[in-house]
């Protein structure tokens, strides 16, 4: 059967163009084939009700999770080991997310090189994590203000995401002065921690 091409004329940004062009190059194909590719991929997303403009935050996430090795498994399942573990060592339990927290400050900075940008990773990971809302506003004394919603349903799950938050915002020099939690919402005040006071030799004591 006779492949029909359909030819049409389309306006693209320049730089938009260079960066087609260098993919093309480096993957050594046509440009029909990776056009005709790409194009495919976006119309198989559209036509199955996706938004072809949440693709690369997909992808994006995908490999983060990846690279820090994560298993993705079912909210609910989650929740009951949690309040199992909750009920056997609770303390043990909190420590070790905070542990966790702060032990992926340095993976997570890779990512979000400042604490304000923790909020546009969090949208990223929206699609595979149950956070319905992540927001951090900056106060003008450069205090902090975190409010999450969808960090789980109960108040075990609550709790070991408030100990991996103040794992991670630990790692970015923040320490929580208040916080306000409750099942699936959780709003935290945090400071800049103080930085200890260089020592002074006197020429005589080195």
């Amino acid at each position: 059967m006779a492949r029909f091409m359909a030819r049409t004329n389309l306006s693209i940004d320049r730089k938009v163009f260079e960066e087609f062009a260098t993919q093309v190059e480096k993957r050594n194909m046509t440009m029909f084939a990776y056009a005709n590719n790409s194009l495919s991929v976006i119309s198989k997303i559209a036509a199955e009700g996706g938004d072809p403009a949440s693709l690369y935050s997909i992808w994006r996430v995908t490999n983060i999770l990846k690279e820090a090795d994560a298993i993705m498994l079912p909210s609910d399942f989650l929740e009951d080991l949690l309040e199992e573990l909750y009920v056997s060592d609770k303390q043990r339990l909190l420590d070790r997310f905070r542990d966790l927290g702060v032990s992926l400050v340095g993976f997570v900075k890779i990512f979000a090189d400042d604490v304000t940008s923790l909020a546009a990773l969090a949208k990223e990971f929206s699609f595979f994590v149950p956070i319905k809302h992540f927001s951090l506003t900056k106060g003008l004394n450069g205090d902090i203000q975190v409010d999450v919603v969808g960090a789980g349903k109960r108040m075990a799950a609550a709790e070991c995401s408030s100990e991996f938050l103040r794992g991670i915002l630990s790692g970015y020099g923040y320490s929580v002065t208040k916080e306000d939690l409750h099942p699936g919402v959780m709003r935290f005040w945090a400071q800049r921690k103080s930085l200890p006071r260089a020592e002074v030799f006197s020429a005589a004591e080195l």
